[in-house]
């Protein structure tokens, strides 16, 4: 079997799949080569807009699986240099490879009504036109916001539902679908052993669709064991002052305008669900 090209298989999500798609024989373009590795997984030391340091690895590969991004808190160039330049880079050096199948890892968050204050959002959803428009046989797949131990969406939320009172961006209305690692890695396994992708777009979200408030108030009691304590801020004045402030003060900032985002918009997923519900998630998280 010719071995897969992955992106970013030493991320978050990238290195779990990576652990179980093994023993199959793969490439992983990483920045930093992991100092332990396994037998039939080679890594390319490289950045995915240098293609020089990747295009040989991509031949006699049969199918590429592009997972690295650049996420959290970020110059806005980076976004796009990575994300959105860096996706339209490997998709022509997968063309010449002669490679046919390319799986995407999108994000839920590129079909936020207003993008305009997230880089990252509006970066991905060009990288995903790229796709769209590549003439390879693709798939994309959007995930909700990804929990599991370690992850860095849960850590983020975790900060927020820690704090002595809750801040809750918004009335705290606003639905969220967390998935779990585990059935992304699945599905996207899935997709890789079912041959022709098919130009399919997948979203992906868990079993439960609660509120933001409520999903934070449930971390703060299973994982911290703390009693509801919550103060609402308003969502967009709050925006509008991190948007001024990121050019200069970007690094001292807690969050970004964008990240903000996911309190006032749907970040539901169309389709069918995974299993796993949201407290299952959090009371296996909160056992690590």
């Amino acid at each position: 079997m010719a071995p897969l090209f992955i992106t970013g298989g030493t991320g978050y999500v990238g290195a779990r799949l990576v652990e179980a798609l093994a023993p199959r024989s793969m490439r992983c373009l990483v920045r930093n080569v992991p100092a332990q590795t396994r037998r039939g997984i080679e890594f390319i030391r490289g950045d995915i807009t240098e293609t020089a340091s990747y295009a040989s690895a991509l031949r006699g590969c049969d199918t590429v699986v592009h997972l690295a991004a650049i996420t959290g808190k970020a110059p806005r160039a980076e976004y796009f240099r990575v994300n959105t330049e860096g996706t339209r880079r490997l998709v022509e050096e997968t063309k010449r490879a002669g490679i046919k199948r390319f799986l995407h890892v999108s994000t839920i968050a590129v079909k936020f009504q207003d993008i305009s204050r997230y880089p990252y959002a509006q970066s991905k959803r060009e990288a995903e036109n790229i796709v769209r428009e590549s003439g390879l046989d693709y798939a994309i797949v959007r995930p909700t916001m990804i929990f599991g131990p370690g992850a860095p969406v849960f850590a983020g939320l975790a900060k927020i539902a820690a704090a002595p009172v809750m801040p809750v961006f918004g009335d705290g209305r606003t639905p969220v679908q967390p998935v779990w690692i585990g059935d992304v890695v699945s599905e996207i396994q899935q997709l890789l052993e079912g041959g022709a992708f098919g130009n399919r777009m997948v979203e992906l979200g868990g079993a439960d669709v609660i509120s933001i408030e409520d999903l934070l108030s449930r971390i703060r009691k299973r994982c911290f064991g703390k009693p509801p304590r919550t103060i609402h801020l308003p969502a967009k004045p709050l925006a509008a002052v991190l948007g001024a402030l990121e050019g200069p003060m970007l690094p001292l900032l807690p969050f970004t305008a964008g990240q903000l985002c996911s309190f006032t918009h749907s970040g539901t997923a169309d389709g069918s669900r995974a299993q796993t519900g949201v407290d299952r998630m959090l009371d296996t998280i909160a056992s690590h």
